[in-house]
C-alpha cells in the first residue's frame, strides 16, 4: 500500500484552494475484475508509484523543466478565466467554473492532442484557450443538471488525467473530486474511479494523432443568449475524432487496467517505437504569459509551457467575483431549414448565332463609395426556436453515435472484439452498449434541458419571455433519438 498521486507527473505546493479532506492511501495494483478473454500485455504493468522518481523530476534534476515559472496571484488566476465562462460557488468544492455555452456532449481533453516530453512522460496540448489553466491545474466534478465543473488548486500537472489500457487500446480520464458533504475530497483518492462516460478511450495506434485545429478565443468570449454552442463543438479533428462511440466506455473499462505514473511511460515509448518515433521529446520550458505559448508546439527543439506559480488567496465565496465587462450576447442558432417543394427548371433555350459585340462606352470616373448601410440584424428566434436547434443538433451527435456502433458491431460479427470471445460474450458486449447509448442520451438530455431551464429563469435571456420547450409544437414534432434495435443472435 503506497500513496497514489492521480495527478500524474505533478508539481505540488501548499494548498490555496480549499481541498476539504487530504489524499488516502490505497493500492495502485490493477483492477482484478477482468473478464477470461481480456488481451494480454507485451509486457506486465504493475508499478507503483515511485516517491524518488517523482522528486527528482519535480527538482528538476533530470532537466525535464527549464527556465522560470513565474508567478500570478490567486485572484490573477481567477479572472484570467472570466473572458471564458462563469465562476460560481459550489456548496463542495468552493469556487468552480464552466466554460461558456459548451455542447451536452463536451467533456475535458478531448480537444488537444499528446506530447511525448524529454523524460519518456506524455504532456496534454490542449486547443482550448483556456486549457494551460483548467486541463493541467485543479480537477473536475460533473452536475447531473449543469455538466463539467472544473474545481482550481494551486498543483500544476503536465497530464492530470488517469490511465487505463489493454493491447490495442489506451484511455484516459480527467482528474476528478472525491466524495460529497464533509468528506467531499478535491483530489481523487482512487486511481481509475472515473464514472465511464468520463473516459476516453482511442486505438493505440491512433495515440499520436495530431491536428492543428484550436477552438478560436471568440467562440467563447461571446455569449450566446439562448446558449447555444458555437461551430468548433461539431468539430471531430484529431483525438476527439479518433475516439471511440461513448457507449462502448463501459465494455473498455472492463477489459482494460489501471496504469501507475512508470506504467505510463513505459507504454507511451513502445508506442512511440511502433510508429517509428522518438522515444524522449523535448524539454518542458517555462514562458511568462500564455501568448509565448503559441500554439503549444514544439519550437527550436524547446516545449514551451505556461504553469505560473499561484500566490495570495482567492476572493471569499460570499463575494460577486465580476471584475471583467459582460460579454457581448450573440445569437448563433439559424432558423431551421424545412423542407420545400423543389422549383422547377426551365428549359434552356438554344445559343443564337454569334453577333457582333456592341462597342463599348468608356468607363466614367469612379464615384467616391457610399458609406455602407448597416445590415439589418436578423429577427431574434424565440426560446422554442433556439432549443429546438439545439435538440436537433444533440439528435444528429447522437445518431453518429449510434450509427458508429452499428458499423463496429457489423464488423464484430465476424472479427470479435477482442481474441477468443464466444458469440455469447459478443452479445453481452454489445447490449451493454446499447444500455450505455439509452444512459448517455438521457443524461445529455437533461443537461439541456437544464440549461433552458436556467435560462428560462434568468431575466437577461435577451429580453425575450421565457417559453418552455413543448415535448411536440404544432406542425413540427420534436426530433426523436434513434432507439437501438436489438441484438441478433
Amino acid at each position: 500500500m503506497m500513496l497514489l498521486l492521480v495527478s500524474t507527473f505533478s508539481i505540488g505546493l501548499p494548498a490555496l484552494f480549499s481541498t476539504h479532506a487530504a489524499a488516502v492511501s490505497i493500492s495502485t495494483a490493477p483492477s482484478a475484475v477482468v473478464p477470461s478473454f481480456e488481451r494480454g500485455f507485451d509486457h506486465e504493468f504493475d508499478h507503483e508509484f515511485d516517491p524518488i522518481a517523482t522528486t527528482q523530476q519535480q527538482n528538476g534534476q533530470d532537466q525535464q523543466f527549464r527556465g522560470s515559472r513565474g508567478e500570478i496571484t490567486a485572484q490573477q488566476f481567477m479572472q484570467s478565466l472570466l473572458a471564458y465562462g462563469n465562476w460560481m460557488a459550489h456548496p463542495t468544492f468552493g469556487w468552480v467554473w464552466q466554460p461558456n455555452d459548451v455542447q451536452p456532449w463536451w467533456q475535458p481533453f478531448t480537444i488537444g492532442d499528446w506530447i511525448v516530453t524529454q523524460d519518456g512522460t506524455p504532456y496534454w496540448r490542449s486547443g482550448l484557450p483556456f486549457g494551460w489553466a483548467t486541463e493541467h491545474y485543479g480537477s473536475w466534478t460533473f452536475d447531473e443538471n449543469k455538466g463539467w465543473l472544473w474545481i482550481p488548486s494551486n498543483d500544476w500537472s503536465q497530464a492530470p488525467v488517469s490511465w487505463r489500457a489493454t493491447n490495442g487500446v489506451i484511455g484516459w480520464a480527467p482528474r476528478m473530486a472525491a466524495g460529497s458533504g464533509g468528506t467531499a475530497s478535491a483530489v481523487q483518492t482512487a486511481p481509475c474511479a472515473q464514472p465511464a462516460f468520463a473516459w476516453v478511450f482511442i486505438s493505440s495506434d491512433r495515440f499520436f494523432t495530431t491536428t492543428n485545429f484550436a477552438v478560436a478565443e471568440q467562440e467563447f468570449m461571446a455569449r450566446d443568449v439562448h446558449g447555444t454552442w458555437g461551430n468548433w463543438a461539431h468539430n471531430h479533428e484529431g483525438l476527439d475524432g479518433a475516439r471511440f462511440p461513448e457507449p462502448r466506455n463501459p465494455n473498455f473499462i472492463g477489459v482494460t487496467n489501471c496504469l501507475g505514473d512508470r506504467d505510463v511511460v513505459d507504454l507511451v515509448r513502445q508506442l512511440a517505437a511502433s510508429r517509428g518515433l522518438a522515444r524522449q521529446g523535448p524539454p518542458i520550458t517555462w514562458v511568462l504569459n500564455r501568448f509565448q505559448m503559441g500554439g503549444g508546439r514544439t519550437t527550436n527543439g524547446r516545449l514551451p509551457v505556461y504553469a505560473p506559480l499561484l500566490t495570495g488567496s482567492p476572493p471569499p465565496l460570499s463575494s460577486t467575483f465580476f471584475v471583467n465587462p459582460p460579454a457581448p450576447r450573440v445569437q448563433r442558432a439559424q432558423p431551421i431549414a424545412r423542407a420545400q417543394g423543389a422549383t422547377r427548371v426551365v428549359p434552356a433555350g438554344r445559343a443564337s448565332p454569334q453577333t457582333p459585340l456592341p462597342t463599348v462606352a468608356p468607363v466614367p470616373p469612379a464615384l467616391p463609395v457610399p458609406a455602407a448601410t448597416p445590415a439589418t440584424p436578423r429577427m431574434p428566434l424565440t426560446p422554442y426556436d433556439a432549443f429546438a436547434f439545439q435538440q436537433e443538433a444533440l439528435d444528429d451527435h447522437h445518431a453518429a453515435q449510434f450509427d458508429a456502433l452499428c458499423t463496429l458491431e457489423a464488423t464484430e460479427a465476424s472479427k470479435p472484439p477482442l481474441p477468443g470471445m464466444t458469440p455469447e460474450q459478443v452479445r453481452a458486449w454489445h447490449q451493454r452498449e446499447r444500455q450505455e447509448m439509452q444512459r448517455m442520451t438521457a443524461r445529455q438530455r437533461r443537461l439541456l434541458d437544464g440549461k433552458q431551464s436556467e435560462l428560462n429563469e434568468s431575466a437577461d435571456a435577451h429580453n425575450l419571455p421565457p417559453t418552455a420547450l413543448p415535448s411536440e409544437a404544432p406542425g413540427d414534432a420534436q426530433p426523436q433519438t434513434p432507439q437501438p434495435a436489438q441484438s441478433t443472435p
